[in-house]
């Protein structure tokens, strides 16, 4: 592969998705099998976190030897135009206590950008990637597309952090809930099946690869406060973010003015 930074990223996306693969036969070998810790940031982590990583991180290493790559659970060699991102358990929590919603998460920013992503679901084996941001986004191999709506009601659902009560004044008339994965939030926005998303203090790697499938879907993720999120900024000393919303373009528009942080009396 020609990796000169002047060109645009040429991902096999197929091989991608055959190391996710991999990793979720790891995850799913510890499913119920194994307890978490808490890292000094009291988030959770288990021994699948860390061997999904290693494994994930190894092949990355391997295949595209000059990009970088930054992963949840510790790994840290941003240099260059291209950077692998890595949420080895979307999840964790769900995970640890026997749910459903977890999944794997790798996706490819360029120049800042997201650009290809692949997020898989192994209990349900579910699978959404992007391989381009012109190309589209699949929902197992089916083409999905953020729809533009009609406006909301109170069936409509916005995706939200299970503490967002706490930091949040959310004026919504519809269903707001928690499924555990910023990754399959961003995600079930790209396919329709939510209306938005509202992430509080995301990673990286929690948005890089929805960010890229729900961009290639037609969708938009912009920070609470107006810009566009990863609009090309380098990563910096912090891999978090700051509060953003993710789904139609004209919905995040719309929504934000009813997501206010809450003010210390």
């Amino acid at each position: 592969m020609d990796e000169s930074p002047r060109k645009e990223p040429d991902i096999n996306i197929d091989l991608v998705k055959e190391w996710v693969r991999e990793a979720g036969q790891i995850a799913l070998g510890y499913f119920n099998r194994v307890e978490g810790t808490r890292k000094p940031d009291r988030t959770l982590v288990s021994d699948a976190d860390y061997a999904i990583e290693e494994l994930l991180t190894g092949y990355v290493r391997t295949t595209y030897p000059s990009h970088g790559i930054v992963g949840e659970e510790g790994t840290n060699e941003i240099h260059g135009e291209y950077t692998w991102t890595i949420d080895p358990l979307d999840g964790t929590r769900a995970f640890l206590s026997g749910l459903p919603v977890w999944g794997i998460s790798i996706g490819l920013l360029w120049k800042g950008r997201p650009w290809a992503g692949v997020f898989h679901l192994p209990l349900l084996d579910d699978w959404y990637h992007s391989a381009h941001p012109a190309k589209g986004a699949f929902w197992n191999d089916q083409p999905i597309h953020c729809p533009p709506p009609d406006g909301w009601d109170e069936d409509s659902l916005l995706l939200i952090p299970a503490d967002a009560h706490l930091q949040y004044d959310i004026s919504f008339p519809g269903i707001m809930r928690a499924m555990g994965s910023a990754a399959a939030h961003l995600c079930y926005a790209a396919r329709g099946s939510a209306l938005a998303v509202f992430l509080a203090n995301p990673g990286i790697w929690d948005v890089a690869a929805g960010a890229a499938i729900l961009r290639a879907a037609g969708g938009g993720i912009r920070y609470l406060a107006g810009p566009e999120v990863l609009a090309g900024e380098q990563l910096g000393e912090s891999p978090h973010l700051d509060p953003l919303l993710a789904g139609h373009p004209t919905t995040i528009d719309r929504l934000r003015p009813h997501i206010k942080p809450r003010v210390s009396s």
